[in-house]
């Protein structure tokens, strides 16, 4: 049985419908990930399943518990970092983290013996007596994430947590991120930094159009979009015809496109072989050569073109993925 269930579940705010028949197995001791365009409803799916939302139809299911009866156990066992800094500026971070503490309901020992676990996995501890406003910004999202996890949840509900950060503290904080589940906490994060979606999550739901459009490991999504390997190449622009020609690639298995080639195969090894051969009999210059699976940038573009199609369009908005070239 999943950790939590979702079944059914539609949201509106007055007559507007965002989240409609959702239905989501999120399993225990992972780290599950929500990904949409702006505006998808990610942010109000998370609120559903803490109880700060209620749905308009459908259920939500905790240890096979409907969340609305058990209130006071989903206060205890989640910890929610939302995308705004929930900290206090003028406190310091152990007293930030104290505050929170006593916000959950932990007795005095209970907040020091936590307090003295949550520091040092945090990187906190010699930041622990500064100001919360003079912390710098991956610090602050590390103190975001020490309040959430001060009465030792069960469940980390994190919302955007590597958004804003340069690509060394996203780093930071992905590593903080798997340090916490690898300790045995449920993750469940939503980003539309797809990049970091497919290091982190074990698991992946796509939202558009209101619906969770589909769900499963990354690896399972990349097989909805493309189970060949991907060779990507930097040969002299010159060089590239000769190539296609040799190797007797047909229009379907490649694309050339700022300069750069990719090419599509299930023998991707062997293909590769080949045109090694060719460049040394040809002398060409090989700039760079790389053998790769889809992204999850590609997957979630194609996917929710695919489900575009079946309704009328509506606006695309930013989705961002370090990868840049995208199958045609």
């Amino acid at each position: 049985m999943s950790l939590i269930e979702l079944r059914g579940v539609t949201k509106r705010f007055g007559s507007n419908t965002v989240l409609e028949n959702i239905n989501i197995d999120i399993p225990e001791n992972k780290i599950f990930g929500l990904i949409g365009i702006n505006g998808s409803g990610k942010t109000t799916l998370l609120r559903l399943i803490i109880g700060f939302y209620k749905p308009d139809s459908g259920v939500i299911l905790y240890d096979g518990q409907k969340i609305d009866k058990i209130m006071s156990k989903i206060k205890r066992d989640f910890g929610f970092t939302t995308q705004d800094s929930s900290f206090y500026p003028k406190l310091t971070v152990e007293e930030n983290i104290r505050y929170f503490g006593s916000l959950y309901g932990l007795t005095r020992k209970d907040i020091n013996e936590n307090l003295e676990k949550v520091l040092p996995l945090m990187d906190l501890n010699h930041v622990r007596d500064v100001l919360a406003e003079n912390l710098s910004g991956g610090m602050q999202r590390r103190l975001d994430m020490a309040c959430s996890l001060i009465h030792v949840p069960r469940v980390l509900i994190l919302d955007e947590p590597t958004e804003d950060l340069d690509p060394l503290l996203r780093r930071d904080i992905m590593r903080l991120i798997k340090k916490i589940n690898e300790l045995g906490t449920t993750v469940i994060i939503t980003s539309h930094l797809l990049d970091d979606v497919e290091t982190l999550c074990n698991e992946v739901a796509i939202l558009h159009k209101m619906r969770v459009i589909n769900v499963g490991s990354v690896e399972e999504l990349r097989h909805m979009y493309n189970k060949k390997e991907e060779i990507h190449m930097e040969l002299m622009p010159s060089d590239y015809s000769n190539i296609i020609k040799i190797v007797e690639l047909e229009p379907e298995d490649y694309i050339v496109e700022d300069g750069k080639m990719v090419i599509y195969s299930n023998e991707a090894e062997h293909i590769l072989h080949k045109i090694l051969h060719v460049i040394e009999e040809k002398n060409m210059k090989l700039l760079y050569v790389d053998v790769r699976k889809p992204s999850l940038g590609e997957v979630f573009r194609f996917l929710t073109s695919r489900e575009s199609q079946k309704s009328p369009e509506m606006p695309a908005e930013k989705i961002t993925s370090e990868k840049k070239l995208v199958k045609k």
